[in-house]
């Protein structure tokens, strides 16, 4: 941890840990939080390159082996709840976005809320098992932004 946050929560006029329980929801959500974040810190499977040092197409391949992990993760740890699924990719991606982050979070939900019984019965399996992936692609030119 960065030396300056361990300096300022010892100087801290209040108890820094019952704010931490009061932000994460309780005691054992704190504890679960922190659970999940050393599966994710400990995981050799994380380690990567600083992707400002990476090229395009460097940065692209590392991003989608990350998410693919991540995906295989949570499989492999029985992480099922929302919120926990959250924090797991939260914790993998930090401040640069995944690059299944339009499946998840544009796609996913799309599937779910415009296809009809017949439809969702044949392409949520495909989708949620990652066997039909969803994307999205601009075809005017100049136009959309590159994230990864």
């Amino acid at each position: 941890m960065n030396p300056d946050i361990v300096k300022e929560r010892k100087n801290a006029t209040f108890d820094v840990e019952k704010l931490t329980f009061i932000l994460d929801g309780g005691p054992e959500k704190t504890r679960r939080r922190r659970e999940i974040e050393s599966l994710v810190f400990s995981d050799p499977d994380f380690k990567e390159e600083d992707p400002n040092f990476l090229s395009r197409s460097e940065r692209y391949d590392q991003a989608v082996r990350k998410s693919a992990q991540m995906i295989l993760k949570l499989r492999e740890y029985g992480i099922a709840d929302p919120e926990e699924i959250y924090h797991y990719k939260s914790m993998v991606k930090g401040n640069i976005p995944e690059a299944m982050g339009i499946h998840f979070g544009v796609f996913l939900p799309t599937m779910h809320s415009q296809c009809d019984s017949q439809q969702k019965k044949k392409w949520l399996p495909l989708t949620e098992s990652f066997q039909v992936v969803g994307t999205y692609a601009q075809t005017e030119m100049g136009h959309g932004q590159s994230w990864i």
